[in-house]
């Protein structure tokens, strides 16, 4: 159903009508069974999913929930929890406040792997219109998919739209989209603070919502004897706030299409996409977002180094927060200092990090040895030369399924998967 459609449609809920917008209660959708009706006029309506880490575990189910990692959670520490864990070479570290995401569109069809063209697949057999909000943050109850990783519940289908069962012996392709916030919405987890940053999300358009903290933590000195203004660069760092508070709303929505399923093993290979069902319990389909794809210094590069120097040079120096959507379109994909001179890669210089966790100390992936930061595009030209966009960008590939699942990025741009960014 389309969303102009679900909205002609979505006048009553609970019984109860809404007369004042001159509609009357209107029923399901004929033949889909898995509908669910939202009050035109509500805000964020709270969700009770229906289903625990034990229970009902239905047989022939499919039970959808949500994650952020463990990383969502605990943040970015400086020195990884887990050994091989994402760290920010250049000293600092990220505590996440609340990271607010919205999906909605989720469905399951025939045929994930009629060929190997990523997406393709067949005819749709079960949705959930939604739209859900949620705090990847807050995420409880569910031991996650990596065993580690907390989850939350979402909704579980119970049969296919029509009524029937899920067949047991065929896999069901697994697609979701991430959307703008709107009214109304299923409230998964938002606390009373995210309730009120979602009515922001709402009035600017954004899918997505995130508020944290980074503290350097680093021990280091960028003494670097290649570089001719070592100690000018060094004279800025001394500069930095020691914490930077800060906000970033963005609106990169559309859809992941036709993910891998991690569970059946590698993540990247095309024949494992595809949700299996299981004839004597539920299956878990876990919606995972990956909070590091915001920090990457190169597009499109799964695993790539993450540094907050470039944010940080232009980050009130009095701890105020900072609105990387009002304040930071100053800093371009050559990061500078705010007195225009290069700001350089000191993650080589930052002892502690690499060896802690039993690696080696960290080498600069930069093309100029260091002497500065430059944001790799990969060949997506489409991204302007502003850092703030960079990091939207980035953003779109960090949606995935059961936890390292990759699934196809279909953007807002003409040049699928590119999209334009819409930061502001």
């Amino acid at each position: 159903m389309s969303r102009s459609l679900w909205n002609l449609v979505v006048l009553c809920s609970f019984g109860v009508a809404y007369v004042a917008y001159g509609a009357a209660c209107r029923g399901k959708p004929a033949g889909d069974v898995n509908a669910e009706l939202l009050p035109a006029d509500a805000g964020l309506v709270p969700r009770v999913p229906g289903f625990t880490q034990s229970a009902p575990n239905l047989p022939t189910s499919v039970e959808v929930t949500f994650s952020g990692e463990t990383l969502g959670t605990n943040g970015l520490p400086f020195i990884p929890v887990t050994s091989g864990n994402p760290y920010f070479v250049d000293g600092w570290g990220l505590t996440i406040n609340e990271f607010i995401v919205v999906v909605g569109n989720v469905r399951l069809n025939e045929n994930p792997t009629m060929d190997m063209t990523w997406p393709d697949d067949g005819a749709q057999v079960a949705s959930k219109a939604g739209p859900f909000a949620f705090d990847a943050h807050q995420a409880k109850g569910f031991l996650g998919k990596d065993g580690v990783e907390p989850a939350q519940a979402m909704f579980v289908w119970k049969t296919m739209d029509d009524g029937s069962n899920f067949d047991s012996t065929v896999r069901y392709a697994f697609s979701y989209d991430t959307e703008q916030a709107a009214y109304p919405a299923w409230n998964l987890n938002l606390t009373a603070q995210g309730q009120v940053d979602y009515a922001t999300m709402v009035q600017n358009g954004w899918n997505k919502y995130l508020t944290a903290t980074a503290t350097f933590v680093g021990g280091g000195t960028y003494d670097n004897a290649n570089d001719p203004n070592a100690a000018h660069a060094q004279a800025q760092f001394a500069k930095f706030p020691a914490t930077v508070n800060f906000t970033f709303g963005w609106n990169d929505s559309g859809s992941l299409e036709n993910c891998v399923n991690a569970d059946l093993g590698d993540s990247a290979l095309l024949s494992n996409r595809g949700i299996e069902i299981f004839p004597d319990k539920a299956a878990i389909a876990q919606i995972t977002m990956h909070v590091d794809h915001l920090y990457w210094d190169e597009l499109l590069h799964e695993g790539a180094p993450l540094r907050f120097d470039p944010i940080a040079a232009w980050a009130p120096r009095d701890g105020s927060t900072f609105d990387l959507n009002r304040d930071f379109h100053h800093q371009h994909l050559a990061a500078v200092f705010q007195d225009g001179t290069p700001i350089p890669d000191r993650g080589p210089f930052e002892p502690n990090a690499g060896p802690s966790v039993g690696g080696a100390q960290f080498a600069t992936d930069q093309p100029n040895g260091g002497l500065q930061i430059v944001m790799n595009k990969n060949g997506n030209n489409s991204v302007p030369d502003d850092y703030v966009q960079f990091m939207a960008f980035s953003a779109q590939s960090q949606m995935h399924l059961n936890a390292q699942g990759l699934c196809y990025v279909v953007g807002q741009h003409p040049q699928d998967p590119f999209y334009t960014p819409d930061v502001h």
